[in-house]
């Protein structure tokens, strides 16, 4: 208690970790809660395996967008003489991938603790309605965020800046009160800046060059940061 307070008979409230937080904190979902990576190494290995096939599969499962790409690539697969079935090994390749994500070390005490202190949650991704519920619900993430945004849920995607202003609206939030962090530095690092909210850099698991403004190397930093304001 100051001096001053003192002699007016004020009571000093010490400033707490929920005042020094921001009021919204919007994530990514791929590669920011989840390693989604290491779950497409394990897929392409394991239908490697099935095929009978040591090549480049994981590939087309890392550097492209599922389930176009690796449908193509067992497509060209079967067409090289490999004798396996084509729906079986999409099949297989997804549902082992669904099966193989995890979140990164730290990332549910990250949520639960900004959970508690009332802080309002979101994730933004441009993967499917149908594979992010299936994510959200393998992961048992549902209860910590009050809103979760695809591409059918406003009608644009990441990085469209409506998807971040209308996610702002939907939380009833303003930018400047709120952070998103990703891993991907054009689609949730530096769109966001532009209109006032404060982005941040996942490298935990970004290919991404680190971001020179912002960037975080685990959940712990992140929320370390979050509390410094």
């Amino acid at each position: 208690m100051t001096e001053n307070a003192a002699h007016a008979g004020m009571t000093v409230i010490p400033v707490s970790s929920k005042q020094k937080l921001p009021r919204a904190v919007i994530f990514d979902m791929d590669n920011t809660l989840h390693d989604l990576c290491r779950a497409r190494h394990c897929a392409a290995d394991a239908l490697m395996a099935y095929c009978g096939v040591f090549g480049d599969l994981h590939i087309y499962s890392l550097n492209k967008n599922p389930p176009t790409l690796i449908e193509d690539a067992v497509a060209l697969y079967l067409a090289d003489g490999v004798d396996a079935d084509f729906d079986q090994c999409t099949w297989l390749y997804h549902t082992l991938e669904l099966a193989s994500i995890s979140p990164f070390e730290g990332i549910e005490e990250l949520l639960s603790e900004l959970k508690l202190e009332g802080v309002h949650l979101a994730v933004i991704s441009n993967a499917d309605r149908e594979d992010m519920e299936k994510r959200m619900e393998s992961l048992g993430y549902g209860k910590y965020f009050e809103l979760v945004v695809t591409p059918e849920t406003f009608g644009v995607k990441k990085p469209d800046p409506q998807v971040y202003q209308k996610t702002l609206e939907a939380l009833g939030v303003l930018p400047e009160e709120t952070v998103m962090i990703g891993d991907k530095k054009n689609r949730d690092v530096r769109p966001p800046r532009e209109l006032g909210i404060k982005g941040v850099h996942a490298t935990f698991g970004s290919v991404d060059k680190r971001d020179k403004i912002c960037a975080v190397d685990s959940p712990e930093e992140f929320l370390a940061l979050l509390k410094k304001g």
